[in-house]
């Protein structure tokens, strides 16, 4: 009774410490498999956003200029790689320290699982915005190309990043980061872009109708 007594406590915290190493060593090796799995996972997303040519958009929309002025060297595949990357990394980390016997706050969870599909759904409608800008640059540039108007090209780039920022802004807002600024901040870019566009647009009718009355005179 007395060596149960003496050794009792030792054997609980023998089977404690073998029990703490064990979901130490479980917990390590779910990080490492996460770990690998967010990077074969980054390098489909970014292999993925090349094959559909999201670089050649975002250059084209003005976005790579954009992170060249902050000396950004990363493409826009190379980003979207790195985010989706890390909030696999999060999920991995927050995993393991389940595993290791530690418990987290359910708000913290919640807030996790919660975010994952906000991000999935802007991620897309950022580049679905990339595309959509693309052709509607097309169908502007063609139709003012064809109406005759000098700065063709410039209405089709401004049509091109208003489309790109207001979907940048509307995949932000996703993300429940700072809404009411990033909308007060859209509302004067989009006014800035269609006082701009307009006074372009205003110009180019300038030239058409003094073409057209020229025309006539002639004619006459």
């Amino acid at each position: 009774m007395e060596s149960e007594g003496v050794f009792g406590p030792l054997r609980q915290m023998s089977a404690s410490f073998w029990l703490g190493l064990a979901r130490l060593l479980a917990a390590l090796l779910t990080f490492i498999i996460g770990w690998l799995i967010a990077k074969l996972i980054y390098i489909l997303v970014v292999k993925g956003l090349q094959k559909i040519k999201l670089d050649k958009f975002s250059e084209e929309s003005g976005l790579k200029s954009f992170l060249d002025k902050g000396k950004i060297e990363k493409t826009a595949s190379e980003l979207i790689g790195i985010a989706v990357y890390w909030i696999v990394i999060l999920t991995v980390i927050f995993l393991s320290i389940n595993v290791a016997g530690l418990s987290l706050p359910p708000s913290v969870i919640d807030a996790i699982i919660g975010f994952i599909p906000r991000f999935i759904i802007g991620l897309i409608i950022f580049v679905l915005s990339l595309f959509i800008g693309k052709l509607f640059r097309g169908i502007v540039l063609t139709a003012a190309s064809n109406a005759g108007i000098k700065e063709a090209e410039f209405l089709a780039r401004i049509t091109q990043i208003a489309i790109v920022v207001f979907g940048v802004v509307i995949a932000i807002q996703e993300f429940n980061i700072a809404a009411e600024f990033i909308a007060s901040v859209f509302i004067i870019l989009l006014a800035s872009l269609c006082f701009g566009a307009a006074l372009t647009f205003a110009l180019g009718a300038k030239d058409i109708a003094k073409q057209w009355i020229e025309s006539m005179f002639q004619k006459k």
